[in-house]
């Protein structure tokens, strides 16, 4: 049977048809991207002179001109209008436009500060909520304060908060063993004339539970005990919350809560209390998130509180060198470092850092810079990370240093006579430690060791 010549048939299968498609579409983007890239240039708009008309370069010529002619009119008459504004104005005029300018840019850099300060301390609110949470929740409030600058980690916002409650205020002088022993004894008896204070060195040990508490007072803690890990301090704290429930005839418990700056030693505090690692503790300021309720035994239950920020005109520099803020988040690392510099010991910074003699900030930063081995391209030290070194450092401890109280003693608005005295009769810490020292045993001060429990 011969075969029939049938002509091909002009239908196209769906796979070629979309392959089209998507070519096309692909063609037409790409010339939409180049388009982008390199705008046409339009030609200018022809006046409307025919080619026939003899003098039509001659008439586009004059159209030019006057087109030019009104340009270096306008541009002319904006220079009049400029010089004469020049001419009317007087001094005072250009005194208010530079203030105006100075409030502009003082208003900008407050902004910026601020905004640093927010990305800093984040969740202020929240932690706001919480800290008041705590204080109307709580019998009596332990403010920690750090030993080695106590004003610097007092907080009067808090104070107030918790004195207009009604609620009664203790301050727990913290990581006294990183300050001499008579550094303490005039810290406390500054602070004392105002509120209850106590002396606390809080464990060490990073065991999660039997952290051990020395019987020694903290008070009597000296050069050789400043190394150990036990706990100092907790048994005075102890007696203490127990003469208040005497004195106030308390039969069922006491809600204490624990507020303070970040990482002034809150958790710290707790956890040696409850000989175990019932909260998180770091050196990262801002460890602890939301309240924590931590029961030390039928009679006291403690509220551990995130550490939050009140003096907000603070400054970033102060707060990076209370370790209030995380160093990886500054922006500006010079100027604490520098603040540093003016407060630390010159010949202590050489030897800890093996370093040679400086003359400068900066040349200190470079010099911690090369010992880390961190440089820049083309071999230039580093000194952000030089200045940062010194910071983490500081907030460490591994810088040493300590403030001395001031000689004129500032009277809180808040802190009257009687609210004072109200205080010093609840607690009566002299009675506590009277009765600490006639119970005191001579195997409390071995010769080898640190008698704990």
């Amino acid at each position: 049977m011969p075969k029939l010549n049938r002509k091909k048939s002009k239908r196209v299968s769906c796979r070629q048809r979309y392959k089209i498609i998507k070519k096309v579409a692909e063609h037409r983007r790409k010339l939409r991207k180049e388009a982008k890239k390199n705008p046409r240039k339009r030609t200018p708009k022809d006046p409307g002179v025919p080619n026939s008309f003899p003098f039509k370069e001659e008439v586009l010529r004059e159209a030019e001109q006057r087109k030019q002619r009104a340009l270096d009119l306008k541009q002319a008459q904006k220079a009049s209008r400029l010089k004469l504004q020049l001419e009317n104005r007087g001094l005072s005029e250009l005194a208010e436009e530079a203030n105006r300018n100075d409030e502009a840019f003082e208003d900008v850099s407050h902004a910026s500060e601020e905004n640093e300060l927010k990305e800093n301390a984040p969740n202020f609110k929240t932690h706001l909520k919480e800290l008041k949470n705590v204080v109307e929740n709580s019998d009596i409030i332990l403010e920690v304060l750090d030993a080695r600058d106590p004003l610097g980690s007092r907080c009067p916002q808090i104070e107030e908060l918790v004195v207009n409650s009604g609620k009664k205020l203790v301050l727990v002088l913290n990581k006294i063993d990183l300050i001499p022993r008579q550094n303490l004894n005039d810290w406390l008896t500054h602070l004392r004339k105002s509120l209850p204070t106590v002396a606390f060195k809080a464990s060490t040990q990073s065991q999660n539970a039997n952290l051990s508490r020395s019987k020694i007072p903290a008070v009597k803690l000296n050069e050789s005990l400043q190394s150990s890990s036990p706990c100092f301090g907790a048994s005075f704290l102890m007696k203490i919350l127990g003469n208040y429930c005497r004195n106030q005839n308390i039969q069922t418990f006491i809600k204490v809560g624990v507020v303070g700056f970040p990482n002034v030693g809150k958790s710290s505090v707790i956890n040696s209390l409850k000989r175990c690692r019932a909260c998180n503790v770091g050196s990262t300021p801002g460890l602890t998130k939301t309240v924590q309720e931590i029961s030390l035994d039928k009679h006291i239950k403690i509220l551990d509180s995130p550490g939050v920020i009140l003096a907000r005109s603070d400054s970033s520099a102060n707060l990076a060198l209370r370790n209030a803020v995380k160093v990886e988040t500054l922006k500006d690392v010079i100027t604490p470092a520098e603040e540093i510099m003016k407060r630390a010991d010159h010949q202590k910074l050489c030897l800890h850092y093996t370093i040679p003699q400086f003359s400068s900030s900066e040349e200190l930063f470079c010099l911690l810079a090369k010992r880390m081995g961190k440089y820049k391209k083309g071999g230039i030290p580093n000194v952000e990370e030089g200045a940062r070194r010194l910071i983490n450092d500081w907030n460490h401890g591994v810088i040493k240093f300590y403030t001395h109280p001031p000689e004129d003693e500032q009277k809180s608005p808040y802190l009257s006579t009687t609210i004072v005295s109200e205080f010093a009769k609840a607690f009566d810490i002299s009675a506590v430690e009277e009765k600490m020292e006639l119970d005191k045993a001579p195997e409390l001060f071995p010769s080898h060791g640190v008698s704990c429990v």
